[in-house]
């Protein structure tokens, strides 16, 4: 059996989350073998956090070496531009370790997120991956054919692009959702129950399914109908870290340099490469 993959949640709000605390324990989670962190300011119970999402990941990812960060949903007014302008920014800071949460609905009855989905990738596609030539001798800082215009018009959008960042390492960041609605648009697809992961599968079968993590840490389920798990960490001295970090068979995945990597995920071609080839 492959070994599952394990994303870590960590709460960012409250007065004792400082930018020390969460390092530590995203480091923690680095060295015990985790393959991603999600990081949520979003608020609970009442709570805001503490820090901006995608200004927390770009700090993290300079103290970091292997583990995914996945950034929580960019506010809901944001234009697709922006984030997708932002989220190409941090893969390429992060050295293609990024991934963007771009939904946490269980629903999305107007369509607008699964546009805003398919808005983003076609920006992250803007240049291609050898655009840039940075020729001194003649003058040539990127090749003029190897840059597209997306001319999107969409029920929620109009976008004409091409976007202002180079596509990012991965081709694309990896994109996350929550519950079974965009499945279909997503890579990595968080569940909370287990029920709903064999329809998931069928939707979306090359998406890669998480569900929490139902026992104790040390024992890993063989026969989930999941591709791995999350787990909620409450710091760098919870004690699920030392259970994940001394289980046996533990996989080495450092070898991995990009969040898809890590996930099994194939890195895609650009939608331009693919009507051009």
């Amino acid at each position: 059996m492959t070994a599952p993959i394990l994303v870590a949640t960590l709460d960012t709000r409250g007065p004792a989350a400082t930018l020390g605390t969460i390092t530590r324990a995203v480091r923690a989670a680095e060295a015990a073998g985790f393959d991603a962190v999600l990081i949520d300011d979003r608020a609970a119970a009442g709570v805001q956090g503490r820090f901006e999402t995608t200004t927390l990941t770009a700090a993290l990812a300079a103290v970091t070496e292997h583990i995914g960060l996945i950034t929580a949903p960019l506010p809901a007014d944001q234009a697709p531009y922006h984030v997708a302008r932002i989220t190409a920014s941090l893969d390429h800071l992060a050295h293609g370790r990024t991934g963007w949460l771009a939904s946490t609905d269980a629903t999305d009855p107007e369509g607008r997120t699964g546009e805003l989905i398919d808005v983003v990738r076609g920006l992250w596609d803007s240049f291609d991956d050898d655009a840039f030539v940075h020729d001194r001798a003649d003058g040539l800082y990127w090749r003029l054919p190897a840059v597209h215009q997306l001319d999107h018009q969409g029920r929620h959008f109009d976008v004409a692009g091409p976007l202002n960042v180079a596509r990012p390492p991965q081709g694309h960041p990896v994109v996350a959702v929550t519950g079974p609605a965009l499945a279909a648009a997503a890579d990595l697809v968080l569940l909370d129950e287990a029920a709903h992961a064999a329809s998931v599968k069928q939707q979306a079968p090359h998406a890669k399914i998480l569900l929490p993590l139902p026992g104790p840490a040390a024992e890993l389920p063989a026969d989930s109908p999941a591709d791995g798990f999350t787990v909620a960490l409450t710091g760098s001295d919870d004690p699920v870290l030392a259970a994940l970090a001394a289980r046996p068979g533990r996989p080495d995945r450092t070898a991995a340099t990009t969040l898809r990597e890590r996930l099994g995920l194939a890195r895609p071609e650009s939608r331009h490469a693919l009507t051009t080839a």
